[in-house]
């Protein structure tokens, strides 16, 4: 199962020609590392302290002034635990979408089917680093709110990282040390 998730990661990366997310360009995708980090009370009940998601891919449209929907999916393979979530948010990057880093904070939701089909409302952050015009790694971490009337699944965190890719041109501002 590695190998195929290997190969289908090095396809992705290899054809398609694709650069940041702006206003111009607004469509970007990934491909991530995700888990869920529950706390040890809450594992007892969900049957494991962490749920790896690997991988986890997500698509991304630029809306309007620094507002960008997301949606993601992801699910365990190979973990004790069965965990699939699908995500929404809207994350607001404080107009650097032009900048090389692009630091953002998000809200959302979830559904996430488990043990039984739980929604949750998603709080976090997260940035972008842009190592060219074509890609960027992303970092991000969430924090999901289950209300407690759900007896099967509790609050947890979900960190990320992975790798992002624009559809398009991106112009990169320039450091102020370079002109």
């Amino acid at each position: 199962m590695k190998n195929i998730t290997a190969i289908i990661v090095l396809l992705f990366v290899h054809t398609i020609s694709i650069n940041a997310q702006t206003e111009k360009q607004p469509w970007t995708a990934g491909i991530s590392f995700a888990g869920a980090k529950y706390s040890f009370e809450a594992a007892k009940i969900v049957g494991g302290q962490l749920a790896h998601q690997t991988p986890r891919f997500n698509a991304s449209k630029y809306l309007y002034k620094g507002l960008i929907a997301d949606a993601a999916v992801a699910t365990t393979v190979g973990d004790s635990q069965s965990y699939t979530t699908f995500d929404a948010s809207l994350r607001y990057d404080f107009g650097t979408s032009h900048d090389k880093v692009v630091p953002y904070i998000l809200v959302g939701g979830s559904f996430i089917s488990a043990i039984k089909t739980t929604p949750t409302a998603n709080f976090g952050a997260g940035s972008t680093f842009w190592f060219n015009q074509k890609y960027g790694l992303n970092f991000q971490l969430m924090y999901k709110f289950s209300e407690s009337k759900f007896e099967s699944q509790k609050s947890h965190l979900y960190p990320s990282v992975g790798l992002v890719y624009s559809f398009g041109y991106r112009f990169l501002n320039p450091r102020i040390w370079n002109d």
